[in-house]
């Protein structure tokens, strides 16, 4: 009989290691960008930001949240805002791909682990050439995010300088894809710098945002279709949902008026359905705002709530329980209320292994949300809603807010500062910390039912 402890102490160290790699690493750029920030040159005016402002930025940037305690527009330097547009940069594409660059540009190889590592966090299921289809995703993200930025140039030219306009469309491009939620347009009096009627513009935002969230194998998937006509159960799945939840988040916010809502008070349909169909894409992840969202009714409130929980697709941009821990609770509630004893979503069986999977983060971020949700409402001033919105936007790396994350103090800053870190790479390395090769035993215990309903 193989001894089964020789096998259990083979993967879970590597587990672990992972894990460690993924939680020490992001710890470490975090602490980089504050000490940057930091500096009396990140500063726009005399006052450089506090150690709890520099933290909370730099944690809120590299987990590509968006939320804030400064005006980024207002209160930080050129030198201020490139240090931001990096940490989105490296948060976002992860710096377990950056480090993958890195060893190649210096001819060092990519050790086992830190391959087992990219595996998770791309989404692949071979290690096999991961580091070549690292280095080709990194080029094509680049690539979108160059492509994005022009296209906001040629339409921001026509009211600023070429330069101001191209950095301007850079920043915006490289936040929108990343879903990071950062923006140089709040606090200037303008919202999007006069654009936010602008069909051409939020088209191209919506449009990285929409990329960005949906994944690197859903990309994948659609850019091979025209070649193979196949896509596969993840794809399907994703881009059911995502389509699903478009469309009823952009209903809904569409009739804020009668749920009592004063944002689209005195607007014509026109911008009404553009603004509502940006908050809507914005709301998963992504956290750029063109509208007052205080403003609008609780009902509009809660559907960017639950979009925002949701989040995007795994190996995306975006954060929240992603989309396949949704789809997957859902097709195998929809199987056993149909009677069948199997998890059935076109003409595909769901592995036991992925819904063990699902219902543990699902579960785990459920009891983050409303614990670090009991201790805000402890020990800040705020109705339950508002802190409950906060808290979520945070988890999810949405960036969302209505209003309470400024007036937070010490303690609260630390404890939304926590979920935004949770939140990119808690899922992610519970993930990692499940994704070890299921080990047989040959101890099987007696069944036994228990009372259900």
């Amino acid at each position: 009989m193989p001894d089964r402890r020789s096998e259990l102490a083979q993967y879970s160290p590597v587990a672990r290691q992972q894990a460690l790699i993924l939680v020490v690493g992001f710890a470490t750029i975090i602490a980089i960008g504050m000490l940057l920030l930091r500096l009396p040159i990140a500063a726009a005016g005399e006052r450089a930001l506090t150690w709890s402002e520099a933290f909370f930025i730099s944690t809120s940037a590299t987990t590509v949240t968006g939320l804030v305690v400064i005006t980024p527009a207002v209160d930080l330097s050129l030198f201020g805002q490139f240090v931001v547009l990096g940490l989105m940069e490296i948060g976002g594409a992860g710096f377990i791909s950056f480090s993958v660059i890195l060893f190649v540009l210096i001819g060092r190889q990519v050790t086992f682990a830190g391959r087992q590592i990219l595996r998770n966090t791309l989404g692949v299921f071979e290690t096999f050439r991961i580091v070549p289809f690292t280095l080709t995703v990194m080029g094509f993200s680049i690539g979108i995010q160059l492509i994005g930025a022009f296209a906001l140039w040629l339409r921001w030219r026509a009211t600023m300088p070429d330069l101001k306009a191209f950095y301007l469309a850079l920043f915006h491009s490289v936040s929108a894809f990343c879903n990071a939620g950062f923006d140089l347009f709040s606090g200037t009096g303008q919202n999007l710098f006069g654009y936010d009627k602008d069909g051409y513009t939020l088209t191209v935002m919506m449009a990285l945002i929409i990329i960005g969230g949906l994944g690197i194998l859903v990309g994948a998937d659609i850019v091979t279709y025209y070649w193979d006509r196949r896509l596969s159960l993840h794809t399907r799945l994703t881009l059911a949902l995502t389509l699903f939840l478009y469309v009823i988040g952009i209903l809904i916010v569409l009739m804020d008026p009668i749920f009592e809502g004063t944002t689209f008070v005195d607007m014509s349909w026109h911008d009404r359905i553009w603004k509502a169909v940006f908050a809507v894409v914005s709301s998963r992840t992504a956290g750029l705002t063109i509208i007052p969202l205080h403003e609008l009714g609780e009902a509009s409130i809660l559907t960017l709530l639950v979009s925002m929980f949701i989040g995007g697709a795994p190996a995306s941009m975006a954060g929240g329980v992603t989309l396949s821990t949704v789809a997957v609770l859902a097709v195998t509630v929809f199987s056993t209320v149909r009677g069948n004893p199997h998890a059935v979503a076109f003409g595909r069986t769901l592995p036991l292994e992925t819904i063990a999977k699902a219902t543990a983060i699902m579960m785990v971020s459920i009891l983050l949300v409303l614990v670090i949700s009991l201790l805000l409402l402890a020990t800040t001033q705020g109705d339950f809603l508002n802190v409950v919105f906060e808290v979520v936007s945070a988890f999810s790396n949405t960036g969302y807010s209505l209003g309470l994350t400024s007036q937070l103090d010490g303690l609260g800053r630390f404890l939304i500062a926590f979920t935004m870190f949770w939140g990119r790479l808690g899922p992610l390395t519970l993930v990692v910390m499940l994704a070890q090769r299921e080990r047989p035993t040959y101890v099987r215990y007696p069944t036994e039912k228990i009372a259900m309903g």
